[in-house]
């Protein structure tokens, strides 16, 4: 049990929540294949961009352990697992290995984790503190996560261009509609922290129904640009979008944003099966650690 704890500086990196940038990741690197018929290998890329988000999950968790305490989660800085000077240093490594490896592969791919960066920094740090304000907190989100990310994994095998930026909108609607609907649960503790999400401004009822458009608008897009690796798991995914708005339940929201990423996540996986076992290691992995270390079924497929 003891021995455990050290594994807290893994989890501290939230790799629960890596799925849906692996996924985009990997999306925007098959799309490129499919557009320039160049290959190249992805692997480093993948390990890089855990490192670089890792670091800018850390940084969220220094500058949020109020909400997070009132949110009752991501207790390793809010209940002092880890002290603030390690985590400090461990986002700093994180960012230095993700950059020096992103620049020695191409400038281009240093360049946009060094901008991935930076919108990590503008969203959780002083003084911009962009996740209190609520438009500029979701454009960089949804612009990190969503555009940037699927920009990186077109990089691998292709320059950025106006093409890819185009082609990058579907994932940016996809990540805006599950970015807000994961703020709905923490309504409450983000009001009492005085942070104030684009999910408390707009409040559940609208926030849910926005995230639902978002869904449809990018299946429309996603049929015009012809992106059906897109377009089917978003298809699947819409109906529950939709639930989640008319329900207005918080299981319902939740469910929505799970299936969301597995959807998109059975097809990423398709193209490279051994992000399957990437997934499930992760996953058993992560159920293993929060049973053992605090008597926890974290996370459910439910």
């Amino acid at each position: 049990m003891s021995g455990l704890r050290y594994l807290d500086y893994f989890f501290i990196t939230r790799p629960v929540l890596m799925p849906p940038v692996w996924t985009i990741l990997l999306l925007g690197y098959q799309r490129s294949f499919f557009y320039s018929g160049q290959k190249e290998n992805v692997v480093w890329i993948f390990v890089l961009i855990f490192f670089l988000v890792g670091s800018i999950y850390i940084l969220n968790q220094i500058f949020d352990k109020k909400s997070d305490l009132l949110n009752k989660k991501l207790f390793f800085l809010s209940q002092g697992l880890v002290k603030d000077t390690h985590a400090w240093l461990e986002a700093i490594l994180l960012f230095a290995l993700s950059f020096i490896g992103a620049f020695i592969i191409s400038i281009n791919l240093g360049f946009l984790f060094v901008l991935g960066f930076i919108l990590g920094y503008l969203y959780s740090c002083p003084p911009f503190f962009f996740k209190n304000r609520p438009l500029w907190g979701f454009l960089s989100n949804t612009l990190g996560h969503g555009s940037l990310v699927f920009l990186i994994g077109w990089q691998v095998n292709s320059n950025v261009g106006l093409d890819p930026l185009l082609f990058s909108i579907p994932y940016f609607l996809a990540v805006g509609a599950v970015y807000l609907n994961t703020t709905l649960p923490d309504i409450q503790g983000d009001r009492e922290a005085k942070k104030i999400t684009l999910g408390v401004k707009l409040g559940v009822g609208r926030a849910a129904f926005v995230s639902a458009f978002f869904v449809f608008f990018s299946l429309l897009l996603a049929l015009w640009l012809k992106d059906y690796h897109f377009f089917f798991p978003a298809l699947l995914s819409f109906p529950f979008f939709v639930r989640a708005a008319l329900t207005k339940r918080k299981k319902d929201i939740i469910l929505s944003v799970k299936l969301a990423v597995l959807f998109l996540s059975i097809v990423a996986g398709s193209y490279h099966l051994w992000y399957f076992l990437v997934l499930i290691i992760g996953f058993l992995g992560t159920r293993f650690y929060y049973r053992k270390r605090f008597g926890m079924t974290y996370p459910s497929l439910t």
